[in-house]
């Protein structure tokens, strides 16, 4: 299961008008938060590497919000 801080920065990247992003996005910042974010959710989830390093490459909102919420949802699914 991955901690509270974890969902919280979901939550953050989720906001396309937060602090992590410039111009749509993902800043320095952003980035140091998508790369804990992967870290818990591979250990659980190995399966979504390829999206996450897709997603590392892009950097886009439109890409890290789909992927993330696709997370969230394995997540809530999760016994």
């Amino acid at each position: 299961m991955v901690s509270k801080a974890v969902l919280r920065y979901i939550n953050e990247l989720l906001n396309p008008y937060s602090q992590y992003y410039s111009d749509g996005v993902l800043n320095s910042e952003g980035m140091t938060l998508l790369r804990i974010i992967a870290r818990e959710v591979l250990k659980e989830y190995p399966n979504l590497k390829p999206r996450f390093t897709k997603a590392r490459r892009r950097r886009d909102y439109e890409y890290i919000s789909q992927l993330l919420s696709d997370v969230v949802s394995s997540l809530s699914q999760s016994p």
